[in-house]
């Protein structure tokens, strides 16, 4: 199949378009995460989605710095 020159810009605008898209969503995602747990960085977002991130529910700094919860808290 042989594409004209506009029909090949329109097409690596639609992929830039959906890759950008994508990006943008992942990026609210983390943001909610990080919002839902009173920080604000979309990095710890992600760390926490990735699971490199431990949160005690209680709210512990001892659980969380030992990155399990033992249940003294």
């Amino acid at each position: 199949m042989i594409m004209t020159k506009e029909e090949k810009v329109k097409l690596k605008q639609e992929r830039a378009f959906r890759r950008k898209s994508k990006r943008v969503e992942k990026d609210k995602s983390y943001l909610q995460t990080a919002w839902s747990h009173d920080k604000s960085s979309l990095s710890w977002g992600r760390k926490k989605q990735q699971g490199r991130v431990f949160t005690c529910e209680m709210g512990y700094y001892d659980c969380e710095r030992r990155m399990y919860c033992n249940g003294d808290c």
